[in-house]
C-alpha cells in the first residue's frame, strides 16, 4: 500500500475550506440587504460634512466605502467626484487621476465630467516635474487639457457673458419668483465658471510647452558640452519641429547654425542661417560669428 504524503493530502483540505468559505460568504452576503438609498445620503451627507471642513483624511476613508456601495446608483459620480476631490486637495493626485478616470469611464453623461475632465488635467500637472527630468505628466497634463478644449468649446466671450449675468441678476431682483430667471442665471454663471476654465487650460497648455521645450533645449545643450553636435542638432531640430510656439524655438535655430558649423556642413549652415534671417531679421546679430564664419568659408572657396 502506498502510503499517502502530507504534501498530496494538504491541498485537498486547503480546497475544500476554500469552497466552505465561500459558501458561507456568499450564504452571508445573500442574506444582507444592500443599503438603502436614505442610510447612503445619510453617509454621504456626513463625508461631505468632513471635507467642508477640510478633513480629508477621513472624508476619504467614508468615500472610499461609499465608492462601492452607490456603484451602478443616482449617487455614483457625486461620491467619485468628492472622493478624487479629495485625494486632490489632500495633494494625493496619483489617487486623484485614478477616480477623475473612473468617474468619466463609469459615468460619462454625469453632470461633473466637465469638471473631472478638468481636473483630471490639473492633476497631471501637479506631478509635472522640473524641465530635466522625465516629462510624462506633462504631456499627459496638455493631451487632457486639450480634450477638454475640444469637449467642451467657448460658446461666449467673457463681456458677452458678463452683459448676460448682469441683466439676469437684474430681473431676479425684479421678480424672485421667476424659476426660469433663476435657471438661466445659474446657467449663466456656470457657463461664466467654465470660461474660466477654458482660459486656464489655454495658460496651462502655453507654460506645459515651454517646459517640454526647454527640455528638449537643455538636452541639445548637454550634447553640445560633450562635443556630440549631431546629436545636439536632433534635439535642436525637435525643438523647431515641435515648439515654434515658444521662446526656445529662436534659440533652437541659433543652436542649429552652431552645430552645422561646428560639423562643417557649410551648405546646411548656409540655409539655416538665411531662414534665421527670414525669421528673425533684426536679431541677426545673434549669430554675426557664424555669419562671419560662413561667408569666410564660401569667399575661400
Amino acid at each position: 500500500m502506498v502510503p499517502v504524503l502530507r504534501c498530496m493530502v494538504k491541498p485537498r483540505f486547503v480546497v475544500a475550506g476554500i469552497c466552505v468559505a465561500s459558501s458561507l460568504s456568499f450564504s452571508a452576503c445573500s442574506s444582507t440587504k444592500p443599503p438603502s438609498e436614505g442610510d447612503l445620503s445619510s453617509r454621504y451627507a456626513a463625508a461631505r460634512q468632513l471635507v467642508d471642513n477640510e478633513k480629508y483624511d477621513r472624508a476619504i476613508i467614508e468615500l472610499e466605502s461609499l465608492m462601492f456601495a452607490t456603484r451602478a446608483t443616482t449617487m455614483e459620480d457625486e461620491v467619485l467626484f468628492s472622493l478624487a476631490g479629495s485625494y486632490y486637495k489632500s495633494k494625493q493626485y496619483l489617487l486623484a487621476i485614478e477616480i477623475y478616470k473612473r468617474l468619466l469611464e463609469q459615468t460619462p453623461g454625469s453632470r461633473y465630467a466637465p469638471e473631472a475632465q478638468f481636473m483630471l488635467a490639473k492633476s497631471h500637472m501637479e506631478l509635472s516635474p522640473d524641465y530635466p527630468r522625465d516629462q510624462e505628466h506633462t504631456r499627459r497634463a496638455i493631451r487632457e487639457f486639450q480634450l477638454y478644449l475640444d469637449l467642451y468649446p467657448q460658446r461666449k466671450d467673457a463681456s458677452e457673458l458678463a452683459d448676460d449675468i448682469e441683466i439676469l441678476k437684474g430681473l431676479v431682483q425684479l421678480n424672485p419668483d421667476s424659476a426660469d430667471y433663476r435657471r438661466r442665471l445659474a446657467a449663466a454663471q456656470s457657463e461664466s465658471e467654465r470660461l474660466g476654465r477654458i482660459q486656464e487650460s489655454q495658460k496651462n497648455i502655453a507654460l506645459l510647452r515651454e517646459k517640454l521645450a526647454e527640455s528638449t533645449y537643455a538636452i541639445a545643450e548637454r550634447y553640445v558640452k560633450l562635443d556630440k553636435y549631431r546629436a545636439a542638432e536632433v534635439f535642436y531640430e525637435d525643438v523647431l519641429r515641435s515648439y515654434p510656439d515658444t521662446v526656445y524655438f529662436e534659440k533652437a535655430w541659433t543652436g542649429k547654425i552652431m552645430a552645422l558649423v561646428k560639423r562643417g556642413k557649410w551648405f546646411e549652415a548656409r540655409a539655416a542661417l538665411e531662414a534665421y534671417d527670414r525669421q528673425f531679421p533684426e536679431n541677426m546679430k545673434n549669430v554675426e560669428d557664424y555669419r562671419e564664419k560662413i561667408m569666410k568659408h564660401f569667399t575661400n572657396s
